[in-house]
């Protein structure tokens, strides 16, 4: 028993065939594969290799204010073109028809201006551009009868407002000893989007745990927004490389925008008073005529004055006086005489008062040898 598939029917219907039909039904159901076959081919493979390979080049960021362009690239394999179109989300604005007359066409969108004499079927320059005019961008290409085929690819652009100056560091004092905490912060204000901030020291990023992120802050009347990011870490030995320590502050938008602030800190070490200072101290406590105002004046001088003016961190203040008054303490004990002695005499002043104290000592001798006064 045979079967027997209807012609013009891939999966036509199934027939008892008597078998002296077989080399005739047999050569009638090849035929038909066949052609089905044929067709099938013909129609599939042109719109396999009609349009293929459309890819957008859209950039990611943009100043506000600046020009864009954007490319649509495509392989038409032999057909022919019959539009490219550019959308803005949802909306056309832009129509490209080899065949009509004009072949440009251009379409009103918020934010969106085309410069027509820098446009084509392949690319596409919009300038002046403002914030409405961030979004999606797709390029749709469409070949020609009869295929028709159409593809459409889409790329983002974000228009930006970048900082008017550069990351500002503040809170870093300019002199630090081993120990020490460093505490501070870098601002990158009025932006959008935020600026994101990268702290470095001696230009390695710094350690995560020393980092202290704070959410940006929006100003709503001009929408613009104010990124902060801290540094705090404790001061060891490794941070100074010839006596220095270097902290940068980066801020960076997409690849359009890049700016750094640098700050350069110097090691400080504690003053020491050299011996022949303190001989020099001995010498002057045996003399009385030396004058111990200026041996006071000099010790206060060997402290570095900046310690004072730009001590801000209150616990690292209370630690330097409590050291200063060590060593101060210390240093008066070597030189106790003449800080604690009362200034001389000078010797005119002296013969003086002895003159008149002899004189009074004379009259009163007299006065008794008289009888003039009487001690009872």
């Amino acid at each position: 028993m045979r079967f027997r598939m209807k012609p013009g029917c891939l999966f036509g219907s199934v027939h008892r065939l008597p078998s002296k039909a077989r080399c005739c039904h047999g050569e009638e159901r090849n035929l038909t594969l066949t052609a089905w076959l044929l067709i099938g081919v013909c129609v599939v493979i042109p719109v396999i290799d009609a349009l293929r390979d459309v890819q957008v080049t859209v950039p990611q960021a943009v100043r506000r204010g600046d020009n864009a362009m954007l490319y649509c690239h495509y392989d038409m394999d032999g057909e022919n073109l019959y539009s490219v179109k550019w959308y803005k989300g949802r909306r056309e604005f832009y129509r490209y028809t080899p065949k009509e007359n004009p072949a440009m066409k251009v379409f009103p969108v918020a934010g969106v201006q085309v410069k027509r004499a820098a446009s084509n079927e392949s690319q596409l320059m919009l300038v002046g551009l403002n914030m409405m005019a961030s979004g999606k961008y797709s390029c749709e290409v469409s070949a020609d009868a009869p295929s028709f085929h159409t593809m459409i690819v889409t790329g983002d652009l974000e228009v930006c407002e970048v900082p008017k100056h550069v990351p500002f560091i503040h809170g870093i004092r300019p002199r630090y000893r081993v120990g020490d905490i460093v505490r501070g912060n870098c601002t990158s204000a009025h932006s959008r989007p935020a600026a994101n901030l990268t702290w470095f020291v001696n230009e390695v990023q710094a350690n995560p745990s020393h980092i202290r992120i704070h959410k940006p802050s929006r100003d709503h009347k001009t929408d613009l927004e104010t990124s902060v990011i801290g540094l705090h870490f404790v001061v060891s030995n490794h941070h100074f490389q010839n006596g220095k320590l270097k902290i940068r502050c980066s801020a960076r938008i997409h690849e359009i925008y890049m700016q750094s602030t640098e700050k350069s800190i110097d090691e400080e070490r504690p003053r020491v008073i050299s011996a022949a200072s303190s001989s020099s101290s001995s010498s002057s406590a045996s003399s009385p005529n030396s004058n111990s105002n200026s041996n006071s004046i000099n010790l206060i001088q060997n402290i570095p004055y900046d310690q004072f003016s730009q001590l801000d961190n209150e616990l690292d203040r209370k630690d330097y006086m409590t050291h200063l008054q060590g060593d101060m303490s210390s240093s008066s004990g070597s030189a106790s005489s003449p800080t604690r002695s009362v200034p001389s005499i000078s010797s005119t002043r002296f013969l003086t008062v002895l003159v008149e104290a002899t004189g009074l000592l004379i009259v009163f001798h007299h006065l008794l040898k008289f009888d003039t006064i009487s001690i009872t």
